[in-house]
């Protein structure tokens, strides 16, 4: 299978429907039965139809299929036309006679092969005598052997074939005779042929639903870079046509950066400009042109942007905008009167697929439809991305939509803040906030770049007069800079840079540290990852971000609880960080995603905090993160919580699963530019593909959690267990705990071996926890090529 093209659908796709398929072929020897297959657009239903078909072909069956007309005409019969007209022109000379002239000229008129046409408009011929003589036909075709009648798009067909289905329904065929209409789930038609109905449950409906996670994995080809894959199976959501197409091709961003889910509804296509489009063929010319619009325009939209983005008259939008409910491609907004494409990823693919003119003429016509000053999704926002210069309003604009999409869509808040900030004069604002958003996006060096050339603004600026309003400036420009600061530490500390990062920190003062808490919350998080000697420090800024939090702001302070919880566990306390990991979990599980989506990273601290006892919880915590931060863009944390699901993985005794997330782990932090952390991710993946064979002087580490490291360190000074207790303020029991955990895993049996095997040497007890005081000078370079310390999540 070729790079970057999806397979066909294996033999598990769907497989229960089809297993439920066949068992109606089965049935239908002895009685005829009747089928509705049902299900959205792409998500497999010709496919399954077709595999039926081989099926049924494999087992000796007469196969009839055929569609109904994709132009949009609706002519009469066509489905039907479509699949008997050639078995009506091969078959026997006897099977016609035994039709009688009656039954032939009734069908005369509808199928070319006895000398018909298929008429345009509405039947010449009775409805009930065509249906009548199909059914004798279908009899006759049948035979002994059985004979499969599949008809596909079943919700474009006229009310004739609805006619001709309660007709057999009604009247059965003497013969075994399998009837299946494949149509999609919404719309007029699929309500006739929803309201198909039995006294005896003749009619069996199967409804295709979209793919399982795994399920979908198995279609997606070998080769896909790990974010690429991990975006296509979010966007996708289990559609497998969604899935082929999104598969194909390069990843969206060359430089691998994630986009949010937000970002398919609306504005430029974050997908890769080789994304094959998808199959519109069904759709009539005037539909297609009204979904052109409607891609162009973004979700959510009206039949008036429809009308003016096309342009159409209203009247021919309102048709064609109906004919794409009907076909299930666009569904209902919350808000009266508006409309949204029913998957995102299909409006993404469909803006993608029209040329750049034709983009670029149905962008400038959307921007000036009566109504877009209506629109509260930010769809008109988008469209000024990639519009002429703006103006001041239009920057004005672009600077608001940048701050409050900041941490739900980074890139594109990264690409609206970068056009407010082209204007000649622009204030640091919106330069700050697309520093803070590479950061959230993933492009931690690059925002350091622009931080670097910022900050020689806030220092050379001047103090301002002493008046009331000058006062309120001022401190208006103070928490915007603390902010700044917050973001440019967050960016060091992704790099692995922890010393400057807690230099760009104290240089806050602590007033303006206590009146934005996320920088409490952002020195606890970077002294937590500092390891050993910053633990007490970092317990300490976690007691201080908690009181710095508001409860009334739930997400700052579940979000400084976390972290309260996390450094708990760093000290061995670990009752104190269960009580803080329970506090804190029903908080954050309480907020909607766009309300969490400032304090994603605190899901990784509650994960750390119940790590060592609980790898179950932990992974459930890492992965609820790691969704979250997929979900909203926020490329930045799919590392770290990455990493965390390996290390839960491997605890938990599922080395496949633990696999896969180091070796994502290990392409975000290369991508990040984090190399220690990507050699530790590497270093992990090696380990665990190693498996049995793997050597005893890497296994320090690597296998142990960071609990049991401390325990393990201590058993070489010779340490009694009670002697080990009473140094790390746990009870003996837990330590014994560990040591059984760190035997096994090692393959030892005693304390001597975990000595010989780790290499521990027999000097003292680790220096105590360091308070937070002054740091020492050091040179202020930022190692940002290669950062030194240990990756998030790895204590």
């Amino acid at each position: 299978m070729p790079h970057g093209r999806a397979g066909a659908p294996g033999q598990g796709v769907h497989a229960h429907e089809l297993a439920l398929l066949t068992e109606e072929l089965d049935h239908a020897h002895g009685s005829a039965g009747f089928v509705r297959l049902s299900g959205e657009p792409w998500v497999g239903k010709t496919r399954l139809a077709l595999r039926l078909a081989r099926a049924a072909a494999h087992r000796g069956w007469a196969v009839a299929c055929g569609r109904a007309a994709r132009d949009g005409t609706g002519r009469p019969f066509h489905a039907l036309v479509d699949a008997l007209d050639d078995q009506l022109a091969a078959a026997d000379p006897a099977v016609l006679e035994r039709l009688g002239p009656a039954r032939l000229r009734v069908l005369a008129q509808v199928f070319p092969a006895l000398g018909g046409s298929v008429p345009h408009g509405p039947p010449e011929a009775d409805v009930h005598a065509v249906a009548r003589a199909l059914r004798a036909v279908l009899e006759e075709l049948a035979g002994r052997r059985g004979l499969l009648l599949v008809l596909d798009d079943a919700h474009r067909a006229g009310w004739e074939v609805a006619e001709f289905a309660e007709h057999l329904l009604r009247h059965p065929p003497d013969a075994p005779v399998l009837t299946v209409l494949v149509h999609r789930g919404s719309g007029p038609g699929a309500g006739r042929l929803a309201s198909l109905a039995h006294p005896d449950g003749a009619v069996r409906h199967i409804p295709l639903r979209p793919l399982a996670r795994e399920a979908a994995a198995a279609l997606l080809p070998e080769g896909l870079a790990p974010l690429h894959r991990e975006l296509v199976l979010r966007d996708a959501e289990g559609v497998p046509g969604l899935l082929r197409a999104l598969s194909d091709g390069e990843p969206p961003d060359a430089a691998g950066v994630p986009h949010s889910s937000l970002e398919l509804a609306c504005g430029p296509s974050p997908l890769a400009p080789s994304a094959p489009a998808l199959d519109l063929g069904a759709l009539s010319p005037l539909a297609r042109l009204a979904a052109d619009a409607a891609a162009a325009a973004g979700d959510p939209f009206t039949v008036e942007t429809v009308a003016h983005t096309a342009p159409l008259p209203l009247g021919l939008a309102l048709r064609a905008v109906d004919e794409l409910h009907s076909e299930g491609i666009l569904v209902p907004d919350p808000r009266a009167g508006w409309s949204r494409f029913r998957r995102p990823a299909a409006r993404a693919l469909v803006h993608q697929a029209a040329g750049a003119a034709q983009r670029r003429a149905a962008r400038e016509r959307a921007l000036a439809a009566p109504d877009a000053g209506d629109d509260t999704g930010g769809a008109v926002l988008a469209l000024l991305e990639t519009a002429g210069p703006p103006t001041a309003a239009q920057a004005a604009l672009l600077e608001s939509c940048a701050r409050t999409t900041v941490f739900t869509q980074p890139a594109r808040a990264e690409r609206a803040a970068r056009r407010a900030a082209e204007r000649p004069g622009a204030p640091p604002g919106p330069h700050l906030l697309r520093c803070q958003a590479l950061v959230l996006c993933g492009r931690p060096a690059q925002a350091l770049t622009e931080y670097a050339r910022l900050w020689p603004r806030r220092e050379a600026a001047p103090p301002p007069a002493t008046t009331e309003r000058t006062e309120r400036t001022e401190r208006t420009d103070t928490t915007v800079w603390t902010e700044a600061a917050v973001w440019r530490a967050r960016a060091l500390r992704l790099l692995g840079a922890r010393p400057q990062a807690r230099r760009v920190l104290r240089a806050v003062s602590a007033g303006d540290r206590a009146a934005v808490p996320a920088a409490q919350a952002e020195l606890a998080a970077l002294l937590l990852e500092s390891g050993r000697p910053a633990r007490g420090a970092a317990l300490g800024a976690a007691r201080r971000a908690v009181r710095c939090a508001p409860q009334s702001d739930v997400a700052a302070y579940s979000h400084a609880l976390a972290l309260l919880a996390a450094a708990h566990a760093a000290q061995g306390a670990r009752e104190a960080a269960l009580e803080a990991a329970g506090e804190a979990g029903p908080l954050l599980s309480g907020l909607g995603p766009e309300e969490a989506a400032p304090v994603v990273e605190a899901w990784r601290w509650l994960g750390e905090a119940v790590a060592d006892g609980d790898a179950r919880r932990a992974r459930q915590f890492f992965r609820h993160g790691f969704d979250l931060a997929l979900h909203h863009g926020q490329g930045h944390l799919l590392g770290p919580f990455a990493l965390g699901l390996a290390l839960a993985c491997l605890h938990s005794g599922e080395p496949a699963a633990a696999a896969r997330h180091a070796r994502f782990a290990a392409a975000e932090f290369d991508r990040l530019t984090a190399y220690d952390s990507a050699a530790t991710a590497q270093d992990l993946l090696e380990f665990i593909e190693r498996g049995p064979e793997r050597n005893p002087e890497n296994d320090f580490g690597i296998p142990l959690s960071t609990r049991e490291k401390e325990i393990a360190m201590l058993i070489g000074p010779g340490l009694t267990n009670k002697q080990i207790a009473a140094r790390m303020n746990i009870s003996i029991k837990t330590v014994e705990t560990h040591l059984g955990r760190i035997f096994k895993k090692l393959g030892v049996r005693s304390r001597a071996e975990v000595v010989f095997r780790l290499s521990i040497p027999a000097a003292g007890f680790p220096p105590p926890d360091e308070e937070c005081g002054p740091a020492a000078r050091r040179p202020a370079t930022v190692r940002s090529p290669a950062p030194g310390g240990h990756p998030p999540g790895s204590g």
